[in-house]
């Protein structure tokens, strides 16, 4: 992929467009902060249930503005919240933010690379209204199947930009927000260029599925037979155990015996 060619396209495209874009993107910002402070103690839940949503309908938007020259509207920010687009981006997030959360736990580095592989699902759900979440985050493993060391690069890339918005106290990030979503979108679009076709797509991401389900069985027989092998000496442990404690039981009744009988002895002879 060339990200020079593509950060170029996106300057393009969002020309005339800059103060649609930021405005968007503040409306959509003073909404969710708005709803945190009202809500207070449920707002992380609450930001869980709307952030598929805006994150379809940001997707939407700057896809539109890559690929059509769209210019932008206001209404365009909830468009992730009406009919089955709802639904589909609230479930979409949640498999995306459970399985980047999952792989965290690993460490950092695992999600990271999850959360670039899991990176086009809600393109994908934009441009294909009938594809569902799953299928959605498969097709973008893989897509970013061998992409995913270019795209991490591509974000360090805008590393200066984000200091530069730093160092001018937010004012350069009302044209870099804008810049960076576009060649992101844009990014996507030769992607699934590059892929061939859709179909392709749902192919490479059906012998995915099949490979991680037969690394799954495997590492699952592995784990299932690393358990047997634990039983096995376990039980082998507490039969050893149970015999030494039977030992030591009939050799300390035997002393038990052997001294009642010696107490016995001497107390016939203290009677005498």
């Amino acid at each position: 992929m060339d990200r020079v060619s593509m950060k170029e396209h996106a300057k393009e495209q969002i020309e005339g467009k800059i103060f649609m874009l930021f405005a968007i993107t503040i409306i959509v910002a003073a909404a969710t902060s708005a709803i945190g402070m009202i809500l207070g103690p449920v707002a992380p839940l609450m930001s869980l249930v709307i952030s598929g949503p805006i994150t379809f309908a940001m997707d939407y938007i700057y896809l539109s503005v890559t690929s059509k020259s769209r210019m932008p509207q206001i209404e365009d920010c909830i468009l992730g919240f009406k009919g089955e687009n709802f639904t589909r981006s609230f479930i979409g997030y949640l498999r995306y933010f459970i399985f980047t959360f999952l792989w965290s736990l690993l460490f950092v580095i695992p999600g990271i690379i999850k959360a670039i592989a899991y990176s086009q699902m809600f393109y994908l759900m934009v441009e294909d209204e009938d594809l569902d979440p799953a299928d959605a985050q498969r097709q973008s493993m893989a897509l970013m199947d061998g992409h995913k060391g270019e795209y991490f690069v591509m974000i360090l890339s805008f590393i200066p930009w984000m200091l530069l918005g730093a160092i001018t106290l937010g004012i350069a990030y009302i044209w870099i927000i804008p810049y960076m979503s576009t060649t992101f979108a844009e990014y996507h679009v030769r992607l699934v260029e590059a892929a061939g076709s859709k179909k392709k797509i749902a192919k490479k991401a059906e012998e995915i599925a099949k490979e991680n389900k037969k690394e799954y069985n495997k590492d699952k027989a592995e784990f299932d037979a690393a358990v047997e092998e634990v039983k096995k000496s376990v039980g082998k442990a507490s039969a050893v155990v149970k015999k030494k404690a039977s030992k030591a039981v009939a050799k300390a009744a035997d002393s038990v015996e052997k001294s009642a009988k010696e107490i016995k002895k001497e107390a016939k002879k203290s009677a005498k």
